[in-house]
């Protein structure tokens, strides 16, 4: 199998990402905005990564010229054959006179394959899914080597409006250092996209949801039926908590006055919103999500 892989990540989630396959044994060689370029010991198994790509060639970057481009293409693709039908995802750090999509253009334009732009929707089946990156020092090309990106979940099977980004559930769970037997609560669950991703992690810990909308709780239950839904417990070892980010309620308005005290909380907050005094922040992490700036916010009671 290839040894060298591309890791994509939520921006704010490099570091953690990095620390989580580092644990399982893998070699993270570089760390850039969104990615991570990783050296793999076997199969890489990551929660918090948005997506995977085995690394089938790189060149130095060719900086911000069109020319220079064109020539860092054709040394690129020099050896690749993809032999299917392909799309192209590319992303740049810094500034270009280029866009996304020349450098997209100019991959699927030299390879000699049928080739289906992402701008104009998705790919049919059967389509090699190739990512491009320029991360200012190396222009990497890698290959999805799995058929769907890691960030969709295959327990997912409902949404609601605000519904968390499964990768940085995985992150927030991570963080909020579940044990087997602890008591885990999340007061605004939502569609259960929290605790199903920390039960993935932590399958001997008991998991409590609750949520005002009743559509919420019936889609949280077709995500897990296993969950105790609409319970709150009276005094949970942890807690984790998506708040409306201004979307229900003001803008810095936060819930959190009515949850129980907790041995640890991990919320997630809109800019400008703050915990109720009686929590502590002793780490936070801003994220980048769907061109939102909300920031992981790490908590205990107490001065």
């Amino acid at each position: 199998m290839p040894s060298e892989f591309l890791v994509r990540t939520v921006t704010g989630l490099e570091d953690l990402t990095a620390a989580e396959i580092t644990e399982a044994g893998h070699l993270v060689v570089d760390v850039t905005k969104r990615q991570l370029v990783v050296e793999a010991a076997g199969p890489i198994a990551t929660r918090l990564a948005d997506d995977l790509f085995a690394v089938r060639a790189s060149v130095p970057d060719p900086g911000r010229t069109k020319a220079g481009l064109r020539q860092a293409v054709a040394r690129l693709t020099a050896h690749l054959d993809p032999g299917v039908p392909i799309s192209v995802t590319a992303s740049f750090t810094g500034a270009r006179n280029f866009s996304r999509h020349d450098i997209e253009d100019a991959i699927g334009e030299r390879l000699g394959v049928p080739y289906f732009s992402r701008r104009h929707g998705a790919p049919p089946p059967g389509t090699a899914d190739l990512r491009v990156t320029l991360d200012g020092k190396t222009m990497w090309l890698g290959v999805r080597p799995q058929p769907t990106p890691l960030h969709r979940r295959a327990w997912r099977k409902a949404t609601v409006v605000g519904s968390l980004h499964p990768p940085v559930a995985a992150a927030m769970a991570r963080l909020a250092g579940i044990r087997p037997g602890h008591v885990v609560f999340d007061p605004c669950c939502g569609a259960g996209t929290l605790l199903v991703e920390a039960r993935i992690q932590e399958p001997g810990a008991r998991y409590h949801g609750t949520d005002v909308d009743p559509a919420a709780i019936r889609a949280a239950r077709l995500n897990d039926p296993d969950i105790a839904w609409r319970t709150e417990p009276g005094e949970p070892d942890r807690m984790l908590a998506n708040p409306p980010w201004g979307v229900r309620l003001p803008a810095d308005a936060v819930p959190s006055a009515g949850w129980p005290e907790a041995g640890r909380l991990v919320a997630i907050l809109g800019e400008g919103q703050r915990l109720d005094r009686r929590w502590r922040t002793v780490a936070e992490y801003p994220l980048t999500v769907a061109g939102r700036h909300p920031r992981i916010v790490v908590a205990l009671i107490g001065k």
